[in-house]
């Protein structure tokens, strides 16, 4: 069964907020992953640190929220995270 995944834009311009219909983890808890090296223990946010300009990940309930390098565009992003979210999280 493949997850729905509904992108909602941040304040902050390079965060984007994907909202999954299935929880990644228990509501009021957040898992931060400011880098590559601290998103080893999670095969999600290990995957999404694969996409190019990926600066960091934030998992909070059925939220991932995902900030980019300002070399990259979200155009170039944005279509990546999802995919990756459907394919680690299906």
């Amino acid at each position: 069964m493949s997850v729905s995944v509904t992108v909602e834009p941040t304040r902050n311009e390079n965060s984007v907020v994907f909202i999954l219909d299935k929880t990644l983890i228990p509501p009021g808890t957040g898992s931060p992953y400011p880098n590559r090296e601290k998103a080893q223990s999670n095969p999600l946010a290990k995957a999404l640190f694969e996409i190019k300009g990926v600066s960091s990940v934030w998992v909070l309930g059925n939220e991932v929220q995902v900030t980019k390098t300002d070399q990259v565009t979200w155009g170039a992003v944005k279509s990546k995270v999802v995919e990756t979210i459907k394919r680690v999280e299906s």
